[in-house]
């Protein structure tokens, strides 16, 4: 459901999408072939090369049906059905590597595509990897370092508190095969600032042969061999293969059943205060209602992971603005989700990681053209829900 836009909000809800095909076109499409050209890691090494590829995975997406129209990036998700894109680890040889971005190339200074977010917006490519000191470093900087042995990757853009969680940490998981676990060690690279999700998720998803080893950010290096493992989501996309859930769920969830009396209302009153980014405006009225549902409030930058992790193991239902609270779904093993979308078009990260954990999932939108907004809520159509599922 969605509330009424302002004249001035609907006409850039009708711009925005049509300038952008433009922009994109004129402008974005010929820099990015121009000065990020990219290969595979099969035109580089042919298809005999060895390559581990994860099973794909399709699943049923009818909601899709009900939700408004998608924002022009999301455009490819809409579908009755979602099938799990190409997910594979290879070991290349010989290539240059830059901590800060993540970006594999090699010595020609061709990206590595496997090394870059899929289906990524071109808007967000532009902004992540079109700067001068990475175009710098691209075509006249030489490695500083090289690094023997074997080794691999997992940090990479975007990097947000969501993205390290969902889209790089679980680019790990590649390396748990046998034919990696028979090698004397892999020096697993990554480079500061870290976040939680990688101070503890990563060890315990890794093998026994893997040593974490710190690079210098904004630097190129030349690995000797490196397993480059490609993203298992993509963008717009949080669906997270079954296999790396059952590894989450195995090495990371508390050794207890789960009490599943939780009712969560995630606040941003912390995050955003002073700022325009995903405050809901008529935050008092909306909890309000929800108390009447047995909800408490969370203020979640007060908690450490590990005490996350152990909330969200006992939610029974989550309610919250579109943000980087609702990725702690992935530590529920059955919760109601209702996600507050500030625009009046749908973002879908949130929808398939709820899809890939079989939890339920509903959403009432707002009104803004960009998801950097405060915003209001429709509370009738959230009290309409949970009535739906608390009676």
């Amino acid at each position: 459901m969605t509330v009424r836009t302002s004249p001035i909000e609907a006409a850039l809800n009708v711009l925005k999408p049509a300038i952008r095909p433009i922009y994109s076109q004129l402008v974005l499409s010929p820099s990015i072939s121009l000065l990020l050209e990219t290969t595979t890691v099969e035109k580089e090494y042919g298809k005999d090369h060895p390559i581990y590829r994860l099973p794909k995975e399709t699943i049923s997406t009818p909601e899709v049906k009900q939700m408004p129209t998608f924002d022009d990036p999301f455009q490819y998700l809409e579908g009755e059905t979602y099938t799990t894109h190409d997910i594979y680890s290879s070991v290349v040889e010989g290539v240059l590597f830059e901590p800060g971005n993540g970006l594999v190339m090699t010595q020609s200074r061709k990206i590595f595509a496997e090394s870059m977010y899929p289906n990524m917006d071109k808007i967000t490519v532009w902004g992540a990897f079109l700067n001068k000191s990475f175009i710098k470093r691209k075509f006249f900087e030489q490695p500083v370092e090289t690094i023997s042995g074997y080794t691999s990757i997992y940090q990479g853009l975007p990097n947000g508190y969501y993205h390290k969680f969902i889209d790089l940490v679980p680019r790990c998981f590649l390396l748990d095969r046998p034919e990696y676990r028979e090698l004397d060690e892999i020096k697993l690279l990554y480079a500061d600032p870290t976040a939680e999700a990688e101070e503890i998720i990563v060890p315990k998803i890794v093998p026994e042969n893997t040593k974490l080893v710190k690079l210098e950010p904004g630097r190129l290096y030349y690995l000797e061999k490196l397993i480059l493992p490609t993203f298992l989501t993509q963008f717009g996309s949080g669906y997270l293969p079954k296999a790396y859930i059952q590894k989450v769920r195995e090495t990371c969830l508390p050794n207890r059943p789960s009490a599943q009396n939780k009712r969560i209302y995630i606040s941003r009153s912390k995050s955003a205060s002073g700022l325009k980014k995903r405050h809901i405006l008529n935050e008092e009225e909306l909890f309000a209602e929800l108390q009447k549902f047995g909800f408490e409030r969370y203020i979640l930058e007060n908690y450490t992971l590990e005490e996350k992790i152990e909330l969200f193991y006992d939610a029974e239902t989550v309610v919250g603005a579109y943000g980087g609270g609702i990725t702690h779904i992935l530590f529920s093993p059955n919760v109601n989700v209702l996600e507050l979308q500030v625009m009046a078009k749908m973002q879908t990260y949130y929808y398939y990681l709820a899809k890939a954990l079989g939890h339920p999932f509903e959403f009432v939108c707002s009104d803004k053209a960009n998801n950097r907004e405060n915003f209001s809520v429709d509370i009738p159509a959230v009290v309409e829900i949970l009535k739906k599922w608390h009676g």
